[in-house]
Parts: structure tokens; sequence; C-alpha cells
């Protein structure tokens, strides 16, 4: 499988070609409801951009997002765990 970043489709879709996504969402320049990056697996669609090796893609999510404690749990949600997971979960 293939990590890519995506939008939504014009009409605030997720595209047919992603098979699980939604992840790390981040504010682009893009009219609603395209105005949002989006990371996402997919099979044959490289999307926005596709990450082949992880520290791109850590540095793509470390660039707008930091450790954050859930104000209701208490539970601190490490951003390299987050980012460890959804790697592993491509499958190579």
């Amino acid at each position: 499988m293939k990590l890519i970043r995506y939008t939504l489709t014009a009409d605030g879709k997720v595209p047919n070609e992603i098979i699980n996504g939604g992840f790390f969402a981040k504010s682009n320049d893009n009219q609603s409801p395209q105005d949002y990056d989006l990371i996402g697996y997919s099979v044959s669609w490289t999307g926005l951009e596709e990450y082949t090796d992880k520290t791109t893609f850590e540095n793509y999510i470390k660039s707008f997002n930091s450790d954050a404690t859930n104000p209701y749990t208490g539970e601190t949600s490490i951003v390299q765990d987050l980012i460890d997971n959804i790697w592993s979960n491509k499958g190579d």
C-alpha cells in the first residue's frame, strides 16, 4: 500500500482511491471542502504526494504537529507513536 497526502473531492467526499484515511489534517489554501490535506492509504494512487521513506513522512507531520494532552482523559498523544503506527500499517 502507498502512504499518500490527498484532499477531498470537489463535492467533499473521500476519493475512491483511498482505502483508509483522514489522518493528520493540515489546513491548505484551497476552498472548502478541499481546504485540508489529509494522510491516507491507497493501492495505486499517489495523490498530492506519496511518502516512500519514513523520514520524509516524519518531517512533514512534525512540521505542524506536536505531542498533546487530551483535556478530557489526561492522556498524552505522542506524535512519534502515531507516525510509527501509520507508517507500519502501510504494509511494505
